[in-house]
């Protein structure tokens, strides 16, 4: 189907361009919540950083004949994402900080959110692909769960849960390969 890379991603946007809600659907589903996110940390708003987002997809869609996207699929919606919330803020004159900083530390400060983010959506989707109750025992491991915990939240023996555990690990350690130092940061 469609993914990341360059050319599935300019399939995407040639889908939506040419009135595809499937493809528009699952474009929304794959990037929603962590453009939220990233938005939230530049707003400090939730509903605010909801509501942007929202706004970008909608224009996306209105707009989906006129637009020439030539950047990847994800640094698209991303710099788009960046700059709703800085016209936000600035529109309020909620940008003392960013004010103050030069254009490179506004640059270097969405990076450091967007890299964060993106890493993070990668590696919930790694997890969501794995068999349910492993996807389950890994995200509660994520929310700071002991064994013990999980095992009585799931309704399952310790044991399992282990066993869960460890077959989900080796599952993503193949799966996010040069990610997945990072999923060992998460759950420390």
């Amino acid at each position: 189907m469609y993914d990341n890379n360059q050319n599935n991603g300019d399939r995407l946007f040639e889908s939506i361009r040419q009135g595809d809600i499937g493809a528009y659907e699952m474009l929304f589903k794959k990037y929603y919540l962590s453009m939220c996110m990233i938005a939230r940390r530049i707003v400090e708003d939730e509903d605010v950083a909801k509501d942007l987002v929202q706004e970008i997809f909608i224009r996306l869609w209105e707009k989906r004949k006129t637009y020439d996207f030539q950047e990847m699929t994800d640094i698209f919606l991303y710099v788009s994402v960046r700059n709703k919330c800085f016209d936000y803020l600035r529109s309020r004159k909620k940008l003392p900080l960013q004010q103050e900083l030069k254009a490179a530390d506004n640059e270097y400060f969405f990076r450091d959110i967007l890299i964060e983010e993106e890493t993070y959506r990668i590696i919930m989707e790694a997890i969501d692909a794995l068999p349910v109750q492993s996807g389950r025992v890994i995200k509660l491991s994520l929310e700071g769960k002991q064994n013990k915990e999980i095992s009585e939240n799931l309704g399952i023996s310790v044991n399992t849960v282990k066993s869960l555990k460890y077959k989900a690990m080796d599952t993503l350690r193949a799966v996010l390969k040069d990610y997945f130092y990072l999923l060992l940061v998460f759950l420390a």
